[in-house]
């Protein structure tokens, strides 16, 4: 029984470290148009073959945050609001991030990626707003749009 219990905390901890995050975020004002309220979406990951998927929209005044430290991790997030901001931190080995932001103005895309053969790649529809991106280490690859 003792063996049983083991293998079953085992099984667990390993299903743990591939937990994906999927969290949407839609305002609520009756116009469309960005009139939703202040928003903020946190996603923090550890471990290997992690995904986060992350949805922003119609919400001003947001931000979203993804922290994903281990291997092979993903995040893909999507963000269309004024005044926002997309913050994604990945440390490890072959992570990747596909990062959008539309229809907005004055918002900013910061991503930060630590490690080895990471990729990266960001749209960015907006004005009067930014991206940066920091790769630290060997084999990383980034590309960045803004229309």
């Amino acid at each position: 029984m003792k063996l049983f219990k083991v293998a079953v905390v085992a099984a667990l901890v390993v299903s743990a470290s591939a937990f994906a995050g999927v969290v949407p975020q839609y305002g609520h004002g009756g116009n469309g148009g960005n009139s939703g309220p202040n928003s903020e979406l946190n996603i923090y990951q550890s471990g290997a073959s992690n995904s986060a998927l992350a949805l922003q929209s119609d919400a001003r005044n947001s931000e979203t945050t993804i922290s994903q430290h281990g291997s092979s991790n993903g995040a893909d997030v999507g963000q269309g609001s004024d005044n926002s901001e997309i913050s994604l931190s990945q440390s490890g080995s072959r992570n990747s991030a596909t990062i959008d932001q539309w229809n907005s103005r004055n918002s900013d895309i910061t991503v930060s990626q630590f490690g080895s053969r990471n990729g990266a790649l960001v749209n960015q529809t907006a004005s009067d707003s930014s991206v940066v991106v920091r790769q630290v280490g060997f084999g990383n690859n980034a590309t960045a749009n803004q229309y």
